[in-house]
């Protein structure tokens, strides 16, 4: 294990020794050795001596009256409130948390500490009862004296931190001294002195959430106990500066987050509390919000889900949707209401208060802190019908109406298996109608199921062991597959042109290079469209070289199937019909192939059974094609699900 900078010690005498090793030496020397000297200013991105007094992390003294107000005149914002402190009442009789790691991770430990501590918080500052404040702070006593945060998985640390650092700035005046000296000591030894060891601080160097998250909480302890340690909180703060540019990067061009929605909700949250803790305290975010497509990543995730209640859940993503707190944050400042119109719903529908498998709802009260300027009862619906977004992974998204469960749904995605907690689902795509969806991703497989099974999850290799997990290869995901082959690795799809104008609207994906191995095609595309606001229609064009290929056309569904005739196949859920129909010039052999038990089945790409770690897919079935496309052909197929008369 490589350190790669020491502990910096309060006092100067004691810096000169230490810093040689520093990670931000620069900054170090200059603060240790010059403080107070005037050249020393230009150096650093804040005067630091300006950080508002206690509470200064997201709500201030005034903030609060005006969150009060906000609690009178929103109905949707007091149910929120009421569920916080009835679930800050329920932990009163709760023990406090113990450190229990579940395989290497501490993380839903950290979890459960972010929602205590935060929910805890709120309910004092809300209410002044007593109650909260002891119990929040018999919390915070214990967790700070755990052995450690468990900085081998630094996302555990990122949360810990976050968590007893808005208890201590949030319940400053009121905390026992003896309370705040065990806050502090916990955030400088587990939290930054492990965050400058090599082994664990690689999340300074990536694009990921993980960038985000860590350094969010990090921030937030620097900002929390900056009075008593400002020489570390400093270094905390301007590395964070630097470092978090890079998963900013990955919102660019458009704002489509590569990670797909669910971890645009972990990372864009964490990120968004990090730009806002800077706000709040320190008086501006540094820039930070100003990175090309941030802003913009609003209006993704505002498409993200579609009127079945699901996600575009592609790549390591859940299925159902869930609190999107941080959406409040941007209405605010791109001032358009609209974009929280699905989040009023969802409180009003009552997804805002319930426990989810996420644990997204720890951080609730953000709804509350960035929604108080707002009165949700003038919210009014967007007027936008598509997203498109290029960058890492293109999407292209598509809502006919925002009414209810009405309307058409589409998204269309191209990217690359290389990508951070991607599938090989390049060319996939989802579709609703009726309220209902009908083709569907599986989404993600709990990582400690696999992780437990001994799966090398995490290796994006062409023959990775990660390609044999069922849900996560493009045998059966709703795209194309050449010889019974992976996709290429290699390969990224691109949106080539976009279709919104007229009578339909929608993507073309160019999938050439992630079909292609041994240049078996000239070329192959996707365009999938909503025609007429109607129907959905996928046209896929195969350019075959000098051997013949074997395609295969695979979409998932939760509705039953039924092959109607060489050309048909008839789906229908809960009363709702939908017809599937394949147009070609080259005869194709429909398919129904079975998805239920995984286990069970031999996978396509050798005469092998999938691994009993899968888990099952109750309900759900497969359906499609195969054809075998002759040398030198240019093959069209036109896939249609039109909706039919109801059972």
């Amino acid at each position: 294990m490589k350190i790669i900078v020491t502990s910096i010690p309060r006092k100067r005498k004691n810096t000169c020794r230490n810093i040689l090793k520093g990670f931000f030496i620069g900054y170090v020397l200059v603060l240790c050795l010059g403080a107070n000297a005037q050249s020393a200013e230009p150096a650093l991105s804040y005067n630091y001596s300006r950080i508002a007094d206690h509470p200064r992390i997201l709500l201030s003294e005034a903030d609060e009256k005006t969150l009060k107000a906000s609690l009178k005149r929103n109905p949707e914002f007091k149910k929120v409130d009421a569920y916080i402190r009835r679930v800050s009442d329920d932990l009163l009789s709760e023990e406090p948390l113990v450190f229990k790691k579940k395989g290497k991770r501490l993380l839903a430990v950290s979890r459960k500490a972010l929602t205590r501590l935060y929910y805890l918080s709120y309910s004092y500052r809300m209410t002044g009862r007593a109650k909260y404040l002891h119990r929040a702070e018999k919390e915070l006593n214990a967790v700070c004296a755990f052995e450690s945060w468990n900085p081998t998985h630094f996302l555990d640390v990122g949360e810990m931190c976050m968590a007893v650092s808005i208890a201590y700035d949030w319940l400053y005046d009121d905390l026992k001294e003896s309370t705040r000296k065990n806050v502090r000591e916990a955030i400088l030894k587990k939290a930054f002195e492990p965050s400058y060891i090599e082994d664990h601080a690689w999340f300074l160097d990536v694009h990921s959430n993980w960038n985000s998250v860590c350094n969010a909480g990090l921030v937030y302890g620097a900002l929390a106990i900056m009075e008593d340690e400002k020489e570390q909180s400093v270094a905390i703060i301007e590395r964070a500066l630097k470092s978090n540019r890079l998963p900013l990067e990955a919102y660019a061009p458009d704002g489509n987050y590569p990670e797909g929605p669910g971890y645009w909700n972990y990372g864009t949250t964490f990120q968004v509390m990090l730009i806002a803790a800077l706000e709040s305290a320190l008086g501006s975010d540094n820039g930070l919000s100003k990175a090309p497509g941030f802003l913009d990543s609003a209006y993704y995730m505002l498409f993200a889900g579609g009127p079945s209640g699901d996600y575009f859940n592609y790549y390591d993503c859940g299925k159902s949707q869930t609190a999107r707190s941080s959406m409040f944050w941007f209405a605010q400042k791109l001032d358009d209401p609209s974009l929280i119109f699905q989040e009023v719903n969802m409180i009003r529908d009552g997804l805002y208060t319930k426990t989810v498998s996420s644990d997204i709802e720890r951080v609730l009260p953000n709804a509350l802190v960035f929604g108080k300027g707002l009165t949700l009862s003038e919210i009014k619906p967007p007027s936008r019908k598509m997203f498109t977004g290029h960058g890492i992974t293109p999407v292209s998204i598509i809502r006919t109406s925002w009414e209810g469960t009405k309307g058409k749904y589409l998204g269309v995605k191209g990217g690359s298996a290389s990508d951070g907690h991607s599938h090989m689902d390049q060319g996939t795509f989802v579709y609703d109608a009726d309220g209902l969806r009908w083709a569907m991703d599986f989404g993600l497989q709990s990582y400690i199921t696999l992780e437990s099974e001994g799966v090398d999850l995490w290796n994006l290799d062409q023959d990775a062991e990660r390609w044999e997990v069922f849900r996560y290869n493009n045998l059966n995901h709703n795209t194309l597959t050449i010889n019974n082959r992976r996709h290429n690795v290699e390969g990224r799809a691109e949106i080539t042109e976009t279709f919104e104008k007229g009578h339909e609207r929608g993507a073309r994906i160019d999938l050439t290079s992630v079909l292609n191995f041994n240049n078996e095609l000239k070329m192959a595309s996707r365009k999938a469209t909503i025609v007429d606001d109607s129907y959905l229609k996928i046209e896929d064009r195969i350019e075959v070289n000098a051997e013949p290929v074997d395609l295969r056309w695979n979409m998932v569904t939760p509705a039953s199937a039924e092959i109607m005739d060489k050309n048909t196949i008839r789906l229908s859920q809960k009363g709702k019909v939908i017809l599937l129909k394949v147009s070609s010039d080259i005869p194709v052999k429909l398919a129904i192939r079975p998805s239920e038990n995984p286990a069970e089945y031999l996978c396509e790409f050798g005469n092998y059974k999938y691994g009993a770690y899968n888990l099952q897919n109750k309900g759900t079935v497969m359906v499609g094609f195969d054809v075998k496309v002759p040398e030198n052909t240019v093959a069209r197929f036109t896939v249609s699900l039109t909706e039919a008369p109801s059972d």
